[in-house]
């Protein structure tokens, strides 16, 4: 099993909350009512992990590896959403989860368990690069150090679904251009629709909050223009390039692969 060794490999990568984050450091002064709405939404965001952790214990039942291994990402990513909304009462927003959370909850359609599986991995380093740029670019410093600690998180996360995708292949080879095909449709997206679990359900986790185009919004002010997604194709294609053993840099390169290894009707 996978979960035993990515156990320990994450418990000793993990930050401390109470250690490590200081919330009485705040400078307010830096602070913009802008911010402080979208950060809402990122924290709201972040409460997505409770439907999809029920979508993977639900389609993935059968393999009690990943669903092992999916307590330790339901627990970290709930740190996600815990230490942004701890930010944000600092700051005086207030949630009244008894209320306002259950209003977010949302079940995810049932569908093939290894293109949910590539669709988080390339989701994570989406969500890793995004949080990067917020770091750098977050007007507060305890703002920048928290979203910086949260990228690495981000980025550990889609390793560990990188694994998962490593031992599904090499059990069912066939099922390599299911994970090529989602691959590429994830990758072909845009400022305008980003692509990420969490917008590209009908209903998405997005449409649910007050603010459902914060991510477009927030994505054409930190990370503008086309090109700024260059490292997050560059590490997906990485793992794309060596399951199907032929070198892949660039989506165009993955067409003919598809086509060569997608088996032809009769």
């Amino acid at each position: 099993m996978l979960y035993d060794d990515l156990f320990v490999r994450l418990e000793r990568a993990r930050w401390n909350f109470t250690d490590e984050i200081d919330f009485s450091t705040i400078d307010h002064s830096l602070l913009t009512d802008q911010w402080i709405h979208d950060l809402r939404q990122i924290c709201l965001t972040e409460l997505s992990a409770l439907y999809a952790t029920e979508m993977f214990l639900r389609d993935f039942y059968t393999d009690i590896d990943f669903c092992s291994f999916v307590s330790i990402w339901f627990y970290e990513e709930m740190k996600h959403h815990m230490v942004l909304r701890k930010y944000l009462e600092a700051c005086g927003q207030t949630f009244d989860e008894e209320k306002e959370l259950p209003e977010l909850r949302l079940t995810f359609a049932e569908g093939p368990a290894i293109e949910t599986l590539t669709m988080h991995f390339c989701g994570e380093q989406r969500l890793a690069h995004w949080y990067q740029a917020f770091s750098k670019s977050a007007p507060e410093p305890l703002l920048r150090k928290i979203f910086k600690i949260l990228a690495a998180d981000e980025l550990r996360h889609a390793a560990c679904y990188a694994k998962y995708l490593r031992k599904a292949i090499a059990n069912k080879p066939d099922e390599l251009p299911a994970v090529l095909r989602m691959t590429l449709w994830m990758l072909r997206s845009t400022n305008d629709a980003p692509k990420h679990p969490t917008t590209v359900t009908s209903p998405s986790v997005c449409d649910q909050l007050e603010d459902p185009e914060y991510i477009s919004r927030m994505l054409d002010w930190y990370l503008p223009g086309r090109d700024h997604e260059a490292p997050v194709q560059r590490r997906i294609l990485a793992l794309m390039s060596e399951l199907a053993g032929t070198r892949m840099t660039s989506t165009k390169d993955m067409l003919p692969v598809i086509r060569r290894l997608t088996p032809v009707a009769a």
